[in-house]
């Protein structure tokens, strides 16, 4: 007999992920879990839902300099701000990850938005990583709209519902929704990974600190 999707459903396990695109650490904690759910002996049956968490939401909405923008936030000198970034290049290219320390920046809310279309799709956590790859490789169009049509386009989402977004406020309550729900989870940045949940990881953690939290997840959900 075939099992009903409440039973297929229990024998899986979620880990839900907030994340936003500009965040350097979640792109590279992305690429640690997903690299972790790889190595898993439960990963056909890990399911991951993407959620998003705007860090700057006054961040402006054209595009500037990444390294400016963090010596103003952090109170630091310009010097001081690449270094900061020169230690993140190194972790993401050891993560097989590429990381442009001159980079463009933007206001992320059109782009989380985007997120939450491609989650009708199945394809939020594709989207997500497809739009973080270009921002962080340091390409000046990652912010354009034919950029953020074009990886869409390329993972199956239509055209023309990414242009509607893009259009108009849609998903916009669900971004903010989706801040809420971590911050009242108690999450006060991102990466916020909770496994089955449960059991909750702030910030990015080590390819096997994922794995032995899955393995850990899997036995609190399953027994």
């Amino acid at each position: 007999m075939k099992p009903t999707a409440d039973v297929a459903a229990s024998t899986r396990l979620t880990i839900d992920v907030w994340a936003d695109v500009l965040c350097p650490w979640c792109y590279l904690g992305e690429q640690r879990l997903s690299a972790a759910i790889a190595q898993s002996s439960h990963a056909n049956d890990i399911d991951v839902k993407v959620h998003t968490f705007q860090l700057d939401p006054t961040a402006p909405a054209e595009v500037f300099a990444t390294l400016g923008y963090l010596s103003k936030k952090y109170g630091v000198s310009a010097a001081q701000a690449r270094s900061m970034e020169e230690g993140m290049a190194r972790q993401a290219a050891a993560e097989g990850l590429r990381y442009e320390v001159d980079r463009p920046a933007r206001n992320t809310f059109d782009l989380l938005r985007l997120v939450h279309l491609g989650a009708e799709y199945g394809l939020s956590w594709e989207y997500l990583r497809a739009m973080q790859a270009e921002v962080f490789s340091g390409n000046d169009d990652a912010f354009e709209h034919s950029t953020l049509i074009r990886l869409g386009e390329e993972l199956g989402i239509p055209g023309g519902e990414i242009r509607d977004v893009l259009a108009t406020d849609r998903y916009a309550d669900a971004v903010r929704a989706d801040h809420d729900a971590a911050v009242a989870l108690g999450a006060r940045g991102v990466p916020f990974t909770v496994l089955g949940e449960r059991l909750g990881i702030p910030g990015a953690v080590s390819v096997s600190q994922y794995v032995s939290a899955i393995d850990q997840a899997w036995e609190q959900v399953h027994g």
